[in-house]
């Protein structure tokens, strides 16, 4: 079995990186800012171009070619491998490519790339179900500084989150969903069927590395839950780990707004006690493509500093 995944790509060189960077900013999703701090020789772009790529998608442009394609695939696999351990290392890195013998470009010269990654360590936040109360979350969630994906078996439900651009997938069984989730992240189950509900909070329980599982649902729907998790679950004790009823207490109400309202907000008291990285400050002198002869090997001296101080960042 398969999960079916709905993938948007962007690819626009044509968008400023600014613009693109503010753009990623208010979405909140994780990318990198590439930027040319060195150059020497001929190279397709001056010191100070810069690109904006995020695992599915890529803005403005360093000049084409396989140096541009690898500085897409440098920067693609580690946003990957931060996403995946939700890494509060050092968010810069500088690479070094000579364009001939490297790269195989006709250029001649030789770069610095200064690799910038921006919001690879908010929270992720998986909701199971789409219904009523789920299209009034998602939204919600969607607007705080985390990556939201709604999961539905029902593709019709999926389709008005996806025209608001909320990342959705759409799944055929509870075992493939809990395997695709990654470690440490936010679970919101609520789907239509108390069955797959229960199937998906015990898959969940299992995998023991989620920091939040929300079960919607009464004290009578956590009681039989209990009940039955305390017989299936290979350690009776991974129950506690079940918040159920979910919300939070200060807000009341039964209509689906209440409801995703409180939801939110006890989502929101979780990201804020997670403790933010320290990021470490980089500040690049404005550089000018033709102001001297001395400029490229300052350029490069500058850079080399850079990619010494970044090495020292504290991970």
């Amino acid at each position: 079995m398969t999960v079916l995944t709905t993938v948007h790509t962007s690819i626009n060189t044509a968008m400023h990186w600014l613009d693109a960077c503010h753009m990623l900013q208010q979405q909140g999703n994780d990318y990198c800012l590439a930027t040319l701090v060195a150059t020497v020789g001929s190279t397709p772009r001056a010191c100070g171009a810069k690109m904006v790529i995020t695992k599915l998608g890529q803005y403005d442009s360093l000049g084409g070619g396989n140096l541009e394609q690898q500085v897409i695939e440098t920067a693609r696999i580690e946003l990957q491998r931060r996403c995946q351990q939700s890494s509060q290392e050092a968010t810069i890195s500088i690479e070094r490519y000579s364009l001939t013998a490297d790269l195989q470009q006709c250029c001649g010269g030789a770069v610095q790339v200064l690799f910038e990654y921006f919001n690879t360590n908010q929270p992720h936040v998986a909701i199971l179900g789409a219904g009523h109360i789920g299209q009034a979350l998602a939204p919600m969630i969607n607007k705080l500084q985390c990556h939201l994906t709604v999961f539905d078996s029902r593709p019709h439900w999926l389709a008005p989150l996806d025209g608001q651009g909320i990342s959705t997938q759409c799944f055929d069984s509870a075992e493939t969903v809990i395997q695709a989730l990654l470690p440490q992240t936010h679970l919101v189950i609520m789907t239509h069927d108390h069955h797959l509900d229960y199937d998906l909070t015990r898959l969940a329980l299992e995998r023991q590395c989620f920091p939040y599982i929300g079960l919607i649902g009464s004290e009578g729907k956590r009681q039989r839950f209990t009940y039955r998790l305390n017989e299936q679950l290979s350690q009776s004790e991974l129950v506690s780990q079940l918040t159920c009823p979910i919300g939070h207490p200060d807000i009341k109400g039964k209509r689906p707004m209440q409801v995703a309202l409180s939801i939110a907000a006890q989502l929101n008291v979780l990201f804020e006690q997670r403790q933010a990285p320290v990021q470490p400050s980089v500040t690049i002198e404005p550089t000018l493509a033709n102001s001297g002869q001395e400029q490229p090997q300052r350029l490069w001296q500058q850079a080399n500093m850079l990619h010494k101080n970044a090495s020292k960042s504290p991970q």
